[in-house]
């Protein structure tokens, strides 16, 4: 009998209609002979202590209900474990869910794992202030992380009810708002291909990806493979990054294109690590935040790289003609 423990993150699931959706997932799992237990996420940063707790404790599969943040901070107490980590898209990005093509629906992404495989995925890690000058940090992370624009928007897109009720829009209005108003500001991208080689550029973007999409961008990262796919942008202005992130998202169009003006396209290259640090007298108008599976963790000085941990990630079957049990169709009658 497998032991789950299904974390729940309260502002997500604050209504009674997704309350009452977690339930009857919870006595669906039970009608297969799991024994589940609820919980709710203490608070981001506890999360991951939470989830550590749990696999001491003895359960063995762990379920999230909540959005991609949500499933980072669990990770990081499971990261390298025997346990099994399954995905309910309860979020706004769900951009997990979308690599596993599961349906945005929770209940029936919850029938999808209840016969689903656990398959052994890489991680990267970001480590911040690698430095010594202040202490030291890491995180795993899945989907992506980099420095730049995209990272600012992540703290800048609205929380709590705002996000919630704005969706995805919350996002594409926070991006034109930063491209806008926010400063596009230069920095070091130190590179480490498969090879070993090292290549230092100047960037003003750069994000480290580990999934084939996220959102409407096909970014192009492989989750089984020990390294990163960095999509970065060299330093441009507004029009410039405008006109790379729309060929990033609608075109696919990327180095060695000619475009209108001179202005850059997304340049792609596979890694193992990345660093992103200040350029020498440079006077920053902001800090240089730096991101992970949408979560912003710090700034200024970063390494971003493939990890050695791994996580079993349940990768749900997709039958021709999907079983439905008495018990599932009475509870979704």
């Amino acid at each position: 009998m497998r032991r789950i423990m299904m974390f729940l993150n309260p502002l997500l699931i604050h209504n009674q209609k997704r309350r009452a959706q977690v339930e009857e997932i919870a006595e669906l799992l039970s009608g297969y002979g799991s024994d589940v237990h609820l919980q709710e996420t203490l608070s981001a940063h506890s999360a991951g202590q939470q989830a550590a707790d749990a696999v001491a404790a003895g359960f063995d599969s762990f379920l999230v209900c909540g959005g991609d943040g949500t499933v980072f901070q669990v990770m990081q107490g499971l990261a390298g474990s025997e346990a099994t980590l399954g995905v309910l898209p309860f979020g706004t990005g769900n951009v997990i869910a979308q690599n596993l093509r599961m349906p945005r629906d929770p209940l029936r992404a919850a029938r999808l794992l209840i016969n689903a495989q656990p398959r052994e995925v890489s991680l990267g890690e970001v480590t911040l202030n690698p430095t010594g000058h202040k202490q030291m940090r890491s995180w795993y992370f899945f989907i992506a992380a980099g420095m730049g624009v995209h990272a600012a928007l992540m703290n800048f897109a609205p929380t709590g009810q705002g996000k919630r009720r704005g969706g995805r829009l919350a996002y594409f209005v926070g991006g034109f708002r930063l491209l806008v108003d926010h400063p596009i500001q230069p920095f070091q991208l130190e590179m480490t291909t498969i090879g070993g080689a090292t290549r230092t550029v100047t960037a003003c973007e750069a994000i480290a990806t580990h999934v084939p999409e996220i959102n409407r961008w096909r970014s192009g990262g492989d989750p089984f493979a020990a390294t990163l796919r960095v999509a970065w942008v060299p330093p441009t202005g507004r029009l410039g990054l405008g006109h790379a992130s729309f060929h990033a998202l609608a075109t696919g169009k990327s180095e060695g294109h000619s475009g209108w003006g001179n202005l850059p396209f997304p340049q792609y290259v596979t890694v193992t690590r990345m660093i992103c640090r200040p350029l020498n007298g440079t006077q920053y108008l902001a800090p240089l935040l730096v991101e992970a599976d949408g979560e912003v963790l710090g700034a200024s000085y970063t390494v971003i790289a493939a990890s050695d941990k791994k996580l079993k990630l349940l990768w749900p079957a997709r039958p021709a003609s999907p079983q439905i049990s008495p018990k599932e169709k009475s509870l979704s009658s």
